[in-house]
């Protein structure tokens, strides 16, 4: 059996990522197969459905890949439907409170501990097997929520950012993912990364985190690229997205055919 992404993380590892956002099978296995430790379909700002998701996951895992999938929102309702189509772990974005952690917590964790609704009989993260049957790694499938599903609390924002040391000491959250875009734009300048408001702010979240003793992860931007991402303690870099990187190759390919049209 596989190690997990999270005991991977919780061992010290460091990990890189794709972002899938084409929701596209080929682009998805051509990805998996590049090397990258895991893909984080992408249901917050892809275009995809929970089936397609699927399809995702499949083409990760056939080449060894960890699936991950970004919810769309914290309400219940993403979640639970994300958590039943059987993902190693879920990204929740723009975690704003404690008490809003403690609800995603709450909504990963069957009654008495949580409020996720159940319906084992027609889950793939259970084998279609009801709680008997297995996770995705072949574990029990409460044993592997337990101790191999990851939860990422996304935050984003400068509300997050005011509660981050109760954020980060949330009992069920396994890792900070920091989005250093959307926390640009709520501190009052979108894309402005060398503020030293901004700077502040960035570094308070990497110390929370990593003093409530949670892991760190981000995308690289501006001058923190992955280098300097893994230095401050970042364990998870998603350092591409499918979409970027057809974009910037087909670009690239375009113009220099232009060019030796120009030049022959």
């Amino acid at each position: 059996m596989d190690t997990s992404i999270k005991v991977k993380l919780k061992n010290g590892e460091r990990l890189t990522g794709c972002f899938i956002s084409m929701f596209s099978q080929i682009a998805t296995e051509i990805i998996a197969n590049a090397g990258y430790d895991c893909v984080m379909i992408d249901l917050e700002h892809g275009p995809g459905n929970h089936t397609q998701a699927i399809a995702m996951m499949q083409a990760a895992e056939s080449r060894g890949c960890c699936p991950l999938i970004r919810a769309s929102s914290a309400n219940i309702v993403d979640i639970k439907r994300i958590l039943d189509i059987g993902p190693m772990g879920i990204m929740v974005p723009d975690i704003r409170t404690p008490a809003q952690a403690r609800e995603v917590v709450a909504h990963c964790r069957y009654a008495p501990e949580g409020d996720r609704g159940a319906a084992p009989g027609y889950m793939r993260a259970m084998d279609y097997s009801g709680f008997n049957g297995q996770a995705r790694n072949g574990k029990p499938y409460k044993t592997f929520m337990q101790d191999d599903f990851l939860l990422i609390a996304q935050v984003e924002s400068a509300e997050g950012l005011a509660s981050i040391e109760e954020i980060a000491r949330v009992d069920g959250i396994d890792m900070i993912f920091i989005g250093p875009a959307d926390l640009s734009a709520s501190l009052g300048a979108l894309g402005t990364f060398d503020s030293e408001s901004f700077i502040d702010a960035f570094d308070r979240i990497e110390a929370a985190t990593l003093g409530a003793g949670k892991t760190l992860g981000c995308i690289p931007f501006a001058d923190w690229n992955p280098a300097r991402l893994f230095r401050n303690g970042h364990q998870l870099v998603i350092s591409a997205a499918d979409a970027l990187l057809l974009a910037k190759a087909a670009n690239e390919d375009a113009a220099k055919v232009r060019q030796d049209a120009r030049e022959t």
